[in-house]
């Protein structure tokens, strides 16, 4: 028991919030589940095979979950953690899932394959936010695959805004069905030496569907930042939208927001808006000017923009 809560306190001096360890949550440390609260109405499964983990959340049909369901998924020292989770949200369930990703040391891949189903008329949130050490050698390989059915909906926010990103590779593939919606947000910050890439690829292929991916990367120093968003109207007066915004900061930085729209129904209407700018000057200034120096400027800048 010491052992435990001395990991959960290594995971938590990382920056995370404490009720992640009250509210109903799994935490795994590798492919190590260490921690794990029930909550009626969810059926959660694991499986530890040599290589990964494999994490199943099912919610029943018919289930309000009032408190968020926390998720926290942490790697402590060097290796790989490979996860892979299925989700199923029951017919006219809502619950919203917040996953705490903590990472720590050098050498670091998390590998993550995610497949999801919102069954009719559910409710499904995600929201995946990084807590990194300062100067962290992490690579993060994300792909989410899903299916939102007739009038469900389902809302994602993936966010890294501290010290290093490192090596990320993001990618959401979401279809979309009759009445369906789906709202997929990516926020990140990179720093030095980072290299990001993010990916949403919507399908509405449903009658009245809409979705709409949006987009917030920040370069700052020697950073590469890639965004690339595809949108399909495929269903009788569907709707979409792309929103993508980079913000850059040095000589040495590449940056691209690439937005992709293909309709084949003459009912349908996808848009899209991108846009490449810097830091305000007049703000990073103000913010020195009441004792902040400049990367810690910068700093309050960046949590500001990424919300």
């Amino acid at each position: 028991m010491e052992k435990i809560d001395k990991l959960l306190n290594n995971i938590l001096s990382l920056g995370l919030p404490e009720d992640v360890l009250k509210n109903p949550s799994i935490v795994i440390e590798g492919h190590k589940v260490v921690k794990e609260v029930p909550y009626p109405g969810i059926l959660l499964e694991k499986k530890v095979l040599d290589d990964r983990i494999k994490v199943s959340l099912k919610v029943l049909p018919n289930i309000t979950v009032e408190k968020p369901v926390h998720m926290c998924l942490s790697k402590l020292s060097p290796g790989d953690q490979l996860i892979d989770i299925n989700i199923d949200i029951g017919e006219n369930s809502k619950v919203k899932i917040v996953s705490h990703c903590a990472f720590k040391g050098k050498n670091i891949k998390h590998i993550s394959r995610t497949n999801f189903r919102v069954r009719k008329g559910a409710s499904l949130e995600v929201s995946e936010i990084h807590y990194h050490e300062k100067d962290i050698d992490i690579l993060i390989d994300a792909k989410s695959e899903g299916v939102v059915e007739e009038k469900g909906s389902y809302k994602s926010l993936f966010k890294i805004d501290s010290n290093n990103a490192g090596k990320v590779r993001i990618e959401y593939t979401v279809d979309i069905l009759d009445y369906a919606t789906a709202d997929i947000e990516t926020k990140i910050a990179g720093r030095d030496g980072d290299d990001i890439y993010v990916k949403d690829i919507m399908y509405l292929k449903g009658k009245y569907s809409k979705a709409i991916a949006k987009s917030r990367l920040m370069a700052l120093g020697n950073t590469k930042a890639e965004f690339y968003g595809e949108t399909y109207g495929f269903g009788d007066y569907s709707r979409g939208h792309i929103d993508c915004s980079e913000i850059v900061r040095g000589n040495e930085v590449t940056v691209k927001a690439i937005p992709i729209v293909v309709v084949n129904n003459e009912t349908a209407k996808v848009t899209h808006e991108a846009a490449v700018g810097s830091i305000d000057k007049k703000q990073l200034e103000t913010l020195m000017a009441k004792g902040l120096d400049e990367d810690e400027a910068v700093d309050v800048i960046v949590k500001g923009m990424l919300g």
